[in-house]
């Protein structure tokens, strides 16, 4: 079958929006391409006119109105097992279904204004955008995912609406301080299909109070098979990937593999051999495995090979066919997959014992992946293997190679010597020392590397330096490093004044007595134990300050200050009443104890030799805020204006002074989030040292 198509080069802009809808209403079949001379997208569609966008970011809102035949509308091209892309046929109905289904679950109105995170070239953005547009809302398509641009966005009211995938949703909840209340403004949220922990979804829940939240899992050939309410899920099902609505249906094969059908799976594959029909009465087969429990999917991994590396699929074979095209005498090696917290898959480089060079290797990997539309610095780990596991046919068996090497380790491009803030710059973007006298744009940066350089860089100086980007890498290092030695050149936001102590804070809904025996519970129920008595000075201190006048109030203030002292001679711990101290806080062993911060919240646990405090003397107002459930561990250094999240581990001898997200797992000096807590830490009240 002659289809009336158009090659439309992919373009994250308005005006490829645009062509993108006029292509539907006009009835063409649109043909996204890699670009203008993209001859094997063009060539096996046949097609002879090809339309290149205006780049740029900005607002569209126009009026789209999808049809629901199952004409064909467009051919995507997404990766095969042996590295040949598909071609995969998508009808009108297909297109309509998925804005269907959104529109009912997020319960999408007119006044949304949608700050789609991810390009419209990708399948997930034109969903959102094709979604916002129908719905009668606004859709801005920024340059590159901002979270400096959407926190001044939802503060003048401009958006209340967010899309992401979770590699960007991650870096988002590790700057959650940049905020403030302007996260109140969001009322709609979906992620992508990359696989996001329960714990992640729960912090995003937090955060996103107002927010109808939804994730979906789904494939170019079945776009949101399942969708995920995020928002109202029980805690037990955000492991999974949520359930199908309306008319599709989903179940397991005898072989384990997710299967689907309804009116979103496409019309057909063609996998250049050969072209398999589908449609809505057709069972699709994935390649994903799975299972169910009460209509809920559980999303246990792929099946085949194929890595996802933020959103985008990549095939090893393929990828290992244009790295021996790249270097002569390559000898034997294997591209696997390798977990990695940010983008979901990374990439392993597994080296048999004949390779060639290694950094010649590497270096082809990276270039292959970006030919395939992802910037892997920084996401490729190399290893070293005497045997290389293959099929009797020669094949190398993945999975196995891949269990042969699942040791920690860490990348060995990046240079363990880079010291200070080349060793940041070298952990974000994969580089190592020769590699610093390059610049940002010389290496490649991608949209994700660039804002996780520019808030490093806002953390040193306050403001990113003018045209960062094109600085030498190693200046930028030697200038940080300058600038945190000097200590006062950070610029920082405005603080609010620290508290006068001219009020109680103690918890509120308790009384002084009551909370008195509760602190007494929760610190072994000992008279012996200096937590107790540290917490109960700093309880009476709070309390007298409800003694009005003045005058009357008088002793009291003088028996806490010696109190204070004598607690700070007797237990080495300083703990003043200004600073807010929430219910069931265990003071576990003593000793070497300064809390000098602004909060410390509810069931949280703090060992011997923490410091809680300021980070220079030149911001004395910019202190901690320690949140709820906070596991501590001891020698830990927590200093700065920063938040750590609920429900955090705080490693032993850590020294933190970047805000931590909730659910976090910090170690290291200094302290790096090195995974999530799965499980909710225990309140002191009732355990015993």
């Amino acid at each position: 079958m002659k289809l009336d198509t158009v090659g439309i080069v992919a373009t994250n802009s308005p005006d490829y929006l645009a062509h993108m809808l006029a292509c539907l209403t006009e009835g063409r079949v649109a043909v996204p391409l890699r670009n203008a001379e993209d001859t094997e997208r063009l060539s096996r569609t046949e097609t002879t006119e090809v339309f290149t966008p205006k780049p740029g970011s900005g607002w569209i809102s126009d009026t789209f109105i999808p049809e629901g035949d199952d004409k064909p509308a467009q051919v995507s091209f997404t990766s095969g097992t042996e590295g040949a892309a598909k071609a995969v046929l998508l009808s009108h109905g297909n297109l309509k279904d998925a804005v269907d289904r959104l529109a009912e679950v997020m319960e999408i109105k007119s006044g949304i204004r949608e700050y789609i995170g991810v390009p419209v070239s990708h399948s997930f953005g034109y969903a959102r955008g094709r979604a916002v547009l129908a719905a009668g809302g606004q859709a801005f398509i920024p340059a590159q995912f901002d979270l400096r641009q959407i926190r001044d966005m939802l503060a003048a009211g401009e958006i209340n609406a967010l899309s992401a995938v979770p590699s960007q949703w991650r870096i988002f909840l590790q700057n959650l301080s940049l905020f403030g209340d302007t996260l109140s403004r969001v009322h709609w949220v979906e992620i992508g299909s990359q696989p996001m922990s329960s714990a992640e979804k729960i912090a995003l829940r937090d955060a996103l109070t107002n927010a109808r939240i939804i994730q979906h899992y789904g494939l170019t050939e079945a776009s949101r098979t399942t969708l995920l309410r995020v928002h109202d899920a029980p805690d037990n099902r955000l492991e999974s990937v949520g359930r199908a609505e309306g008319a599709v249906e989903i179940r397991v094969s005898d072989a384990g593999l997710i299967e689907t059908r309804g009116p979103h799976v496409a019309l057909g594959i063609d996998t250049g051999p050969e072209w398999h029909a589908l449609g809505p009465g057709a069972w699709l087969t994935t390649g994903d495995r799975g299972h169910i429990e009460d209509g809920w999917l559980f999303y246990e991994g792929r099946s085949d090979d194929i890595i996802n590396c933020a959103g985008i699929k990549l095939s090893p074979d393929h990828l290992e066919a244009k790295m021996r095209e790249i270097v002569r005498d390559a000898g034997e090696f294997a591209v696997l997959r390798r977990p990695d917290s940010l983008r979901g898959d990374g990439l392993m480089l597994a080296l048999g014992p004949d390779a060639g060079d290694a950094e010649a290797l590497r270096q082809a990997l990276e270039d292959a992946a970006r030919e395939m539309g992802v910037n892997a610095a920084g996401a490729v780990e190399t290893r070293h293997i005497d045997n290389l596991a293959r099929t009797e046919t020669g094949k190398v068996r993945r999975a196995a190679l891949a269990h042969a090497l699942d040791t920690p380790t860490s990348a060995p491009h990046t240079s363990a010597a880079a010291g200070g803030f080349a060793a940041e710059i070298a952990d974000i973007l994969g580089v190592c020392d020769a590699n610093l006298g390059a610049t940002f744009h010389g290496l490649g940066g991608d949209s994700l590397m660039h804002m996780q350089m520019t808030l490093a860089l806002e953390r040193v100086f306050g403001r990113a330096p003018a045209n960062w980007e094109s600085l030498p890498l190693s200046d930028l290092a030697t200038r940080a490093d300058t600038a945190l030695i000097a200590g006062g050149t950070r610029v920082t936001r405005e603080l609010p004044s620290l508290p006068d102590g001219s009020c109680n804070m103690n918890p509120e809904g308790i009384n002084f007595w009551a909370l008195v025996h509760e602190d007494f519970r929760t610190n072994d129920a000992s008279l012996g134990h200096q937590g107790f008595w540290m917490l109960f000075i700093h309880r009476f201190g709070n309390w007298r300050m409800d003694v009005r006048p003045k005058l009357l109030r008088a002793p009291l203030s003088i028996i806490y200050k010696v109190l204070n002292k004598l607690a700070q001679i007797l237990f080495g711990m300083k703990l003043d009443y200004t600073v807010k101290v929430g219910r069931r806080v265990k003071l576990e062993h003593f000793g070497g104890m300064i809390l000098g911060g602004r909060e410390i919240g509810d069931d949280t646990i703090l060992r011997q030799n923490t410091t809680i405090g300021i980070r220079s003397t030149d911001e004395i107002r910019a202190k901690p805020v320690i949140g709820r459930s906070v596991d501590i561990g001891a020698g830990a250094v927590i200093v700065g204006d920063i938040t750590i999240g609920d429900n955090s581990i705080i490693g032993a001898n850590s020294v933190v002074y970047m805000n931590v997200p909730p659910h976090s797992v910090v170690m290291g000096v200094p302290g790096k989030i090195i995974g999530t807590n799965p499980r909710q830490n225990p309140s002191p009240l009732g355990m015993r040292s």
